[in-house]
């Protein structure tokens, strides 16, 4: 996929004409279409494929973001003309965040309409009380990382329990169809050498459920060391043609500070900070537009960028 957006003021006019005209790129957004927050660190799972617990740094547990700077947050974002979702997660488990429901609450309350309010979740920590807050507050949609069927080859990926993540899905979908609550409940799954044998039975299995799956694409998640991902890619992993995450995306740390990329667990390329700044200097800071110039004309030695790859197959859907 050739690149989507520029960025006016890095290119001449001429060029710019040319961009647009001839290869149909656009200005990069004036805002973040999607936004990320981490309202509590850390993730009770220890997937094979996910840096979590695998990091050089330290990162905290159970360190929930400021109420206060949450909101500050939200008020900002809403404002944004082309913003499309909020997804009060990033790097973590959403539902260990006592207050999750309160936060999809304040979005709700102030978001756009059309506007998206989305979380990726385990499952394993969705208790009954949790599940029914959150469709109370408006949470239009939940993907739940469910890595497989077999309960012994599941905990060996996850490090959790598979029946008690079912059981939670299921009281969720339970929940909200006695409820009538339009929250969209998914699952969704990296497509690997231990599932992809199993697909057709793995569609069966959620599709009794009157649930939907997606199979997503396995990635190396910016190089990270101490995961498995070659090792389990059912494709051999190639480097990505294109990136749209510097574009139309940002990632904000349960401390307000913004990183590059969902895939920036060592924090290598911290673009500013929420709790000094707006959401709206960071985006149009000079950080920012010289990580985008770098990406933009390949000089990614040295960014998260450098050595990114995803499975080089097709996505299952």
């Amino acid at each position: 996929m050739p690149p989507r957006y520029y960025v006016p003021e890095l290119v001449r006019p001429l060029t710019r004409l040319k961009y647009r005209l001839l290869d149909g790129r656009r200005p990069f957004p004036q805002g973040p279409k999607h936004v990320q927050i981490q309202t509590v660190s850390g993730c009770n799972g220890n997937c094979i494929f996910c840096p979590n617990q695998k990091t050089a740094i330290d990162i905290p547990m159970g360190h929930l973001m400021d109420m206060d700077l949450f909101k500050r947050i939200i008020d900002q974002v809403v404002e944004i003309p082309c913003l499309k979702r909020i997804s009060p997660y990033l790097m973590n488990e959403p539902m260990l965040d006592r207050l999750l429901p309160e936060r999809v609450k304040h979005i709700s309350d102030r978001r756009p309409p059309g506007v998206r309010i989305k979380i990726n979740s385990h499952g394993n920590a969705c208790t009954e009380t949790m599940a029914k807050r959150l469709l109370d507050a408006g949470l239009t949609h939940c993907n739940f990382s469910v890595q497989g069927i077999d309960p012994e080859a599941y905990r060996q990926t996850m490090g959790l329990n598979f029946e008690r993540t079912v059981e939670n899905i299921e009281r969720m979908v339970r929940l909200r169809d006695e409820g009538n609550y339009r929250t969209k409940i998914n699952v969704v799954m990296l497509d690997t050498t231990m599932t992809h044998p199993h697909l057709d039975a793995i569609r069966a299995f959620w599709r009794e459920r009157g649930i939907t799956i997606h199979i997503n694409q396995l990635e190396n998640r910016g190089n990270s060391k101490g995961i498995q991902s070659d090792e389990i890619a059912v494709h051999a992993l190639q480097t990505y043609h294109w990136c749209n995450r510097l574009f139309d995306q940002i990632y904000i740390l349960f401390d307000g500070r913004l990183v590059m990329c969902c895939a920036d667990w060592e924090q290598t390329g911290v673009l500013g900070d929420a709790n000094r700044e707006s959401i709206a200097a960071i985006w149009h800071g000079e950080r920012y537009r010289d990580f985008r110039r770098r990406f933009l004309t390949g000089e990614v030695q040295g960014m998260l960028c450098d050595g990114c790859t995803k499975d080089g197959g097709d996505d299952e859907d």
